[in-house]
């Protein structure tokens, strides 16, 4: 029965492969949680406008190192759409299906204090006040100063971009800001609601992390 609503929900490219990859997003429980990331990592984002790849490091903000590995090396963020891309940032992470956003909604993470800063090609959590972080992401495309001072401690970076700039700066912009208010239908109808009111917006198609050696 679980692999049946797993190939139905298709959450990645491999959770159908094992239990254990479609538990650790569907039912994420407190040790999965709790594994920490190595002290560094990278990930390949594979997109519909091509290829980038961000390089996390734990010593930036441990906490938020520690949950985008999860998400990453699960492939959470496979279909997820770059809902709102301006000069400034791109931002994503919202799964695009409401069942699966609702099971993190509450799984939030404390502030990291803030080391980086977000310059252009910083990765960043996005966050709607103290504690709030979860699984949304934005990229700087710009030097943004004012979000490491900003909004109750700033936005603590916690990897950049390290290849493939070039498409982060050609994701689809046609829409700018708009989908940022209506996250609210983002989060209740997901890429239904996205694909016909803001037709166009480019997707993750996968997620590969690729463990540092020393």
């Amino acid at each position: 029965m679980q692999r049946c609503l797993c190939a139905l929900l298709a959450v990645s490219s491999f959770a159908c492969g094992g239990a254990k990859a479609y538990q650790a997003i569907w039912e994420p429980s407190a040790s999965d949680l709790a594994v920490e990331a190595p002290d560094s990592f990278t990930v390949t984002f594979e997109t519909s406008a091509g290829d980038f790849v961000v390089a996390f490091y734990r010593d930036w903000a441990p906490l938020g190192v520690d949950r985008a590995y999860h998400l990453t090396r699960h492939d959470f963020y496979a279909g997820a759409r770059f809902f709102r891309v301006n000069p400034g940032l791109v931002q994503f992470g919202l799964s695009g299906q409401p069942a699966l956003d609702s099971v993190w909604a509450d799984l939030t993470i404390p502030d990291d204090p803030l080391v980086g800063s977000n310059t252009r090609g910083a990765v960043s959590f996005a966050k709607a006040g103290p504690g709030s972080r979860n699984i949304q992401l934005f990229i700087n495309r710009q030097d943004n100063p004012l979000y490491d001072t900003c909004c109750a401690g700033g936005f603590p970076p916690i990897g950049r971009v390290v290849s493939g700039m070039e498409t982060v700066d050609a994701l689809f912009d046609g829409h700018g800001e708009s989908p940022v208010n209506d996250q609210d239908s983002i989060m209740a109808l997901g890429n239904n609601f996205l694909d016909q009111r803001y037709p166009g917006l480019d997707t993750i198609t996968a997620t590969r992390v690729v463990e540092s050696r020393d």
